[in-house]
Order: structure tokens, then C-alpha cells, then sequence
């Protein structure tokens, strides 16, 4: 679908066979509407910020400024999550989301997972307002509790709770903070809290990696997305935690190591 397609549906609020088949003159507002769309392109705003929404794993959802631009790469986490899932066999799967960002993996869990109870948090209180629409807008409300908390504070405090997880998934920040000048302009409108991931990229792993052991129940299964070129550094975190068992990698689309599961080790 070309970005021009994509801004007349959105002005129409249409779908792309009904711009064909039941062609419409713009009215002025609608007008006014696409060529600010334009003119907000040419400034060099992403094309999901500049429409308002973008498709996930087979829904849709809204998507602004206040969150990161969901990538495809990421389906393949959310749809290792859910085939691991499958294969416990359980009700009531307890899943946290760390990072939900526009809650693209929480809400596509829910979905996908019915039975699941699924805790997501982010810092971000406009992110976890998008999250919270995108939940109602994909009829899994019931199914979510969203806490606006800092990850390092919410897992220290989560660790003492005795209900477990089943499932902790994160697409956490993974670029390093001396890299964040080089990025693509596009990318530079996200919001960095969402890209920065310290000095070495690996700030969050650390410290989900750590947590989690004690987050987790027996045989509970770690999902991360990691970055460009981070399995060395990854590894080497698991290493230093032998609390997990069946550490795996899986590659995206170009062959690179993209998401790492881990599973925790029976007591």
C-alpha cells in the first residue's frame, strides 16, 4: 500500500478496496486534514505518526508520538510467546509485559490467548494511555492491568509478591546512548525513553535478566528482543544467572539474532 493510500483511507476512514470502489470527493475539512498529512510527511514524520495508526499482528492499532512505531520483527517474538504459551497446557496464564510502549505485545498476547491475566507497565504515562485505548479498541480490557511505573522500581517490588509469572516478554530500549545521534531522522521522533538502552545497550537486560529468575514460576519462560549484533552480550548476562535452563535464540527475517527465550530452572 503506498503512504498516499494509507493517508486517504485514514482522511476517508475507509479501507483501500473502498477508495477504489467508492470513490468520494473530499470534503474542505477532509482536504485541509490530507494536506496537513503532507506537509507533516515532507517534515520527515513517520508515516504511522503521520496517519494515526499502523497493523500488528493482525490488528490495528493507534499510534502517535508518545510510543515507539511497532516493527515487524516483533511479531516474531509475540508469536514465539504465543505457540510457547500454547504448549503449557494451562489456564489462567499469568504474562508480563515490560515496556508495553502502545501495548502492541500485551494486546496481541490477550488476543491470541484468552484465558491469559496479562500485568503491562511502562514510565511512560502517555504511553500507557495509547495502551489503555489500544486495549478497548481490541476488546481485551478485562484482560490487561496497566501500571505507569519505572521497570526498576516495579521489579523490586513485584519480587515479593508469591503469585508468579507464567511469562515475562520485553521489547526493552537496546540502543546505545552514543549511538542515538546517528539514528535515521525518522527514527529521532520516537521517544528516546523507548530507544536508549545506557552505554553498552544492555542496561535493561541486565536487570530483567536478574529479576526475573525471582519473578518467575518453575519452568517459566523469558522472552526478549535484543539488538543488532547483542548475543555476545546477552550470553554473557545469562551466564552470570544460573537460574535458567534452554537458552535459545531465533533470527528475524535477515537471518540476525533477534529475539532470546530462556527458561527458568526447576527447584
Amino acid at each position: 500500500m503506498t503512504e498516499n493510500e494509507l493517508m486517504l483511507i485514514s482522511v476517508l476512514k475507509c479501507s483501500r478496496s473502498e477508495l477504489y470502489t467508492e470513490p468520494s470527493f473530499l470534503t474542505e475539512d477532509q482536504t485541509r486534514s490530507l494536506t496537513r498529512m503532507k506537509q507533516d510527511r515532507l517534515k520527515g514524520e513517520p508515516i504511522q505518526y503521520v496517519v494515526g495508526n499502523t497493523e500488528f499482528y493482525g490488528s490495528e492499532f493507534n499510534i502517535d508520538k508518545r510510543a515507539l512505531i511497532p516493527r515487524p520483527e516483533t511479531e516474531i517474538l509475540v508469536d514465539l510467546v504465543v505457540n510457547k504459551a500454547r504448549e503449557l497446557q494451562k489456564k489462567d496464564i499469568r504474562v508480563l509485559d515490560i515496556g508495553t510502549g502502545s501495548g502492541i505485545i500485551a494486546i496481541s498476547i490477550a488476543k491470541n490467548l484468552r484465558s491469559c491475566r496479562v500485568d503491562a507497565i511502562d514510565i511512560s504515562e502517555g504511553a500507557i494511555a495509547l495502551a489503555k485505548d489500544n486495549a478497548d479498541k481490541n476488546c481485551v480490557m478485562n484482560n490487561i492491568s496497566f501500571y505507569e511505573k519505572d521497570a526498576f522500581v516495579f521489579l523490586k517490588e513485584v519480587c515479593f509478591n508469591s503469585e508468579k509469572y507464567d511469562i515475562i516478554v520485553s521489547n526493552p530500549p537496546y540502543i546505545k546512548t552514543s549511538d542515538l545521534s546517528t539514528l535515521p531522522d525518522e527514527v529521532k521522533c520516537e521517544p528516546v525513553t523507548a530507544l536508549d538502552g545506557g552505554e553498552d545497550g544492555l542496561r535493561f537486560y541486565r536487570e530483567i535478566i536478574r529479576s526475573s529468575k525471582d519473578l518467575l514460576a518453575p519452568e517459566g519462560m523469558l522472552f526478549l528482543e535484543i539488538g543488532d549484533g547483542q548475543r555476545p552480550g546477552i550470553d554473557d548476562i545469562f551466564s552470570q544467572n544460573e537460574d535458567y535452563k534452554e537458552i535459545s535464540f531465533e533470527k528475524d527475517y535477515v537471518g540476525t539474532d533477534r529475539i532470546v527465550f530462556a527458561t527458568k530452572q526447576s527447584k
